[in-house]
């Protein structure tokens, strides 16, 4: 008897290009404006399960990338990541995403479905550069300026929080609150000074000025990507119904109905 020869089909994956909400601009050139991705396999969705936090999320992000081949996802901006993530399940799974809300009219909790490629996504505009000015600091007068904080460099202010928590024992505080101004702002005066001096100053400004620190920064660099606020309409009694999209079991592991 002939032996059985087994064979692996080759399968071509379900892939799309979608345009970043930063539209690369952000990145001087070392991503595009445009990535494209496949749809996950079960060895994605053993990364998506791993528990290693945000290093989890990037190894996906990066697995699932087709283009551009020089891709490093640890360099993407929150929103970006969070729009490709909501894209890969969308491509994944579908676009169709059910949730259970509350509806105050109703006085209970209703159905409704969200369509995930018809989210709104709000894209930088067309005159955003980084490093941008946040100043003159209303007490110092110093003139900052700063970047957007990148899903890697979140990674770093967790690795970087937790080597001061286990060697401070008696720590005051929250270590990420000073570390994440320390990646937000990039120059002092023109002067892009040691991470060491850097922080010293952070530490030593003016409660004012951190405020407008704040508030500029809020104004800069928050608001894009994808709008997770739905208003839609209560699929019982027909009244508004605004909410926040939530993520739920159901976004990576959806039901199927037989």
């Amino acid at each position: 008897m002939a032996n059985a020869k087994q064979t692996t089909e080759v399968r071509v994956p379900i892939q799309e290009t979608f345009t970043l909400p930063s539209r690369g601009l952000p990145y001087n050139g070392a991503i595009p404006d445009q990535v494209t991705m496949r749809a996950m396999t079960t060895l994605d969705e053993k990364i998506r399960l791993s528990t290693n936090g945000l290093n989890s999320i990037v190894a996906l992000i990066n697995s699932c990338t087709i283009a551009p081949e020089e891709f490093e996802a640890s360099n993407l901006k929150m929103f970006d990541i969070q729009y490709l993530l909501y894209m890969l399940r969308a491509i994944t799974y579908g676009s169709d995403y059910p949730v259970s809300v509350y509806c105050d009219h109703c006085d209970k909790y209703v159905d409704v479905t969200i369509n995930l490629d018809e989210l709104a996504v709000t894209e930088l505009d067309d005159d955003y550069t980084e490093p941008f000015d946040v100043g003159p600091l209303p007490v110092s007068k110093d003139m900052l300026q700063c970047k957007i904080v990148s899903i890697g460099e979140m990674i770093e202010i967790e690795k970087e929080s937790k080597r001061i928590l286990n060697k401070f024992k008696d720590y005051v505080g929250d270590p990420e609150f000073i570390l994440s101004y320390k990646y937000m702002v990039y120059s002092i005066n023109g002067n892009v000074l040691p991470d060491f001096k850097k922080q010293a100053y952070i530490e030593n400004m003016n409660a004012k000025d951190l405020r407008y620190l704040d508030v500029v920064y809020d104004k800069k660099a928050n608001g894009y990507g994808v709008n997770t606020v739905i208003e839609t309409e209560c699929p019982i009694c027909g009244a508004p119904l605004v909410f926040n999209m939530p993520v739920n079991d159901e976004f990576f592991r959806p039901k199927f109905d037989f």
